[in-house]
């Protein structure tokens, strides 16, 4: 045997391997594409758009005949409160509709869905909708509209109304709950009473201010009389109020603090944890909230009491002091643990952490939290200096001015209690700036696209790992990106120019309109506009691709019809087919099918084809349609008679490249 060659029957073993594997990969990377499963072909409003007028119904649309399972339509706004819907599904078994019970307000949606296909399988996802006024959404006309903003954007006045609302909250809780606990360890020994009436006025001021920020007094009431955050709103106003008259005796201080408690429990429902995990979330809410409002809370009544008992009973100062001590080490634990679980439930990634406003404002909160704990630790070491020689005294003992105990002593940790108490408001403040903020997957209103006016073209391509695709539209510019999927946050980039029929060449000024989505101004020239744009994203490969937009576009109508037609009585049609995902080695693959088998395969036959139109150049005849729901692109080389010759299509995920020949009868 020769040094370093490969046994004959070895390399027989191989090659019988690599001609069994061809096919199977093949069939495995060629059916990447193919619908095995119900689909949603239309949705109505349309998915990432904004519209004028509040839809009557959601109607989504289906490949196939579906079947229902529990809860098989569901709508939130963005604060995460389900809408009240009636659900039918049309005699066809195809067409759900949900008609809303009330009005939708102003706002973005999210659309949830659920239906199970012939096979069995349940098919579930979401898509995001909004409903604004003419000026309210991203019109892309000139790169900007009223009112339209970064998405993230935090309101300062809704920041500031929100930390009024957690202060008055943690004031009085917090109050009570510390002098209760201190009438327990003293025997009762008269002191400052609890902010209970002072922090629910508080905290309705903020309430009241949130409600104003929603409109006109007739739109409040309009959107009061349907779920959503004005009825939370105006229910905790009402139990503020409640609160706030029960506080007026300090008999019915518990009856105050339940009121108290039952805002809590409405902030928590509309949080964005409660959004995220539902139950778990709005629990978490609850505790966090809680725990927080008596630690803030009870560390300002501590230091009221301080100043009241410093001369007359130091040692009464030293009791609450030690109570509060102890109760603040567990709430500092409920604030972390909570606090930490939420946010990684929100933020499961760094780059989520410092590439969203939301994730930057949370950073700011956690380094106040950790200056307070730094100050907090200061005044535990301060205490234990101070009261290490002296044990804690006897209730009856509380009421005698000791000479033992120096009068400054208080003073020693009360100063640093106080900048410990202004660091906690500081980080309720940075909780309210987090409330204001939508994360990253919910979407508000201010940032989603109305639809395109006039004919539209739309047309995509694949730059090694990622699809882009665009629709043109009079005087504006849509661009999205779709990159593989691995269940980590993705960042894509995107800058661009077009060079206009005629050779002038322009910078793109394009603007965010949600995530991997961009829109812009561009007057387009007649003919063929190359608009060129240079796409990263980051651990995927991407790179500059270049699409060709024919303007003026013009809609046909029956073609796409003629092409089934046209296709459907082929008794055979060959076909050639190259799918690439920017992954590895394309494999092309052969078969022969007839017409019908040739329809099966294609998604377009079950309807949802949109903005079709026709390319006529140089002798060819080229079809464009879209079916956006799937995020399909289909560019269609026609023969005289309407037979498809060639075809190419851009999916989220693939690139499929067909060629078709037809032999003879």
């Amino acid at each position: 045997m020769i040094a370093g060659r490969r046994p004959a029957g070895a390399l027989w073993l191989v090659r019988l391997l690599v001609l069994m594997l061809v096919p199977v990969v093949s069939l495995l990377v060629s059916s990447a594409p193919a619908q095995a499963h119900p689909a949603l072909v239309t949705s109505s409003p349309g998915a990432g758009y904004a519209v004028t007028s509040a839809p009557r119904e959601i109607v989504l649309t289906f490949n196939e005949p579906v079947s229902l399972p529990d809860r098989p339509l569901t709508v939130r706004d963005a604060d995460g409160v389900q809408q009240t819907l009636r659900v039918v599904l049309d005699a066809d078994g195809a067409t759900l509709r949900g008609v809303p019970a009330a009005k939708l307000a102003i706002g973005a949606y999210e659309v949830g869905y659920r239906v199970i296909g012939r096979d069995g399988d349940l098919i579930a996802d979401t898509f995001t909708f909004g409903v604004a006024t003419p000026v309210g959404a991203v019109s892309g006309g000139n790169g900007s509209s009223g009112g339209v903003g970064n998405p993230e954007q935090v309101q300062g006045l809704t920041t500031v109304l929100r930390g009024l609302l957690f202060v008055g909250l943690a004031l009085a809780l917090g109050g009570a709950y510390l002098a209760w606990r201190v009438d327990e360890a003293t025997g009762g020994l008269p002191g400052a009473r609890p902010l209970l009436r002072t922090g629910s006025l508080l905290a309705l001021l903020g309430v009241i201010g949130l409600l104003a920020g929603l409109g006109s007094l007739p739109e409040i009431l309009d959107r009061v009389a349907a779920p959503g955050v004005a009825r939370l709103l105006t229910a905790e106003a009402l139990l503020l109020c409640l609160a706030a008259l029960a506080a007026r005796r300090p008999c019915r201080g518990a009856l105050a603090a339940a009121f108290l408690l039952c805002v809590v429990l409405l902030e928590a429902l509309r949080a964005h944890p409660g959004e995220a995990d539902g139950v778990a979330g709005a629990g978490l809410t609850v505790v966090h909230l809680l725990a927080g409002a008596l630690w803030l809370g009870g560390l300002v009544h501590t230091l009221r009491l301080t100043a009241g008992w410093r001369t007359s009973k130091p040692r009464a100062v030293r009791v609450a002091v030690e109570t509060y001590a102890r109760n603040a080490f567990v709430l500092f634990l409920l604030v972390a643990v909570t606090g930490t679980i939420s946010a990684v439930t929100l933020l499961p990634s760094l780059a989520d952490w410092t590439g969203t406003t939301y994730g930057r404002t949370l950073l700011v909160k956690l380094a106040l939290f950790a200056l307070v704990l730094v100050v907090a630790l200061l005044v535990r070491t301060r205490m234990r200096r101070v009261h290490r020689p002296v044990g804690l005294p006897a209730p009856h003992e509380l009421a005698v001015p000791a000479a033992t105990v120096p009068a400054h002593e208080p003073r020693q940790w009360s100063r640093p209690a106080g900048v410990e108490a202004a660091l906690l408001a500081a980080v309720v403040l940075a909780a309210a700036a987090v409330t204001s903020v939508t994360p990253t997957r919910l979407v508000p209103v201010s940032s989603l696209l109305t639809a395109p006016i006039g004919p539209t073209l739309r047309v995509a391509e694949r730059v090694r790992q990622v699809s882009v695709s665009i629709v043109a539209s009079q005087g504006r510019l849509e661009v999205r990106a779709d990159a593989p999927d691995d269940g980590e946050p993705l960042t894509i980039d995107l800058t661009g120019q077009v060079r206009l029929a005629g050779g002038v060449e322009r910078g793109l000024d394009l603007t965010s309109c949600g995530e991997s989505c961009w829109t812009g101004p561009v007057e387009w020239a007649t003919g063929v506009n190359a608009v060129s744009l240079d796409v990263d994203a980051q651990r995927w490969e991407a790179g500059r691709v270049s699409i060709g937009v024919s303007w003026p576009a013009v809609p046909t109508t029956g073609l796409l019809a003629r092409v089934q037609s046209a296709m459907g009585t082929r008794s055979a049609i060959d076909t050639v087919e190259t799918v690439t995902s920017g992954f590895g080695i394309v494999l092309p693959s052969s078969s022969r099918r007839t017409g019908q088998e040739f329809l099966e395969s294609q998604p377009w036959t079950e309807g949802g084809a949109t903005d079709a139109v026709l390319l006529e150049e140089a002798g060819q005849r080229t079809l464009l349609f879209a079916l956006p729901a799937l995020g399909y692109h289909f560019a269609m080389r026609l023969d005289s008679q309407d037979r498809v010759m060639s075809e190419r299509i851009v999916t989220p995920n693939h690139l499929l490249t067909r060629d078709y020949g037809y032999p003879p009868a």
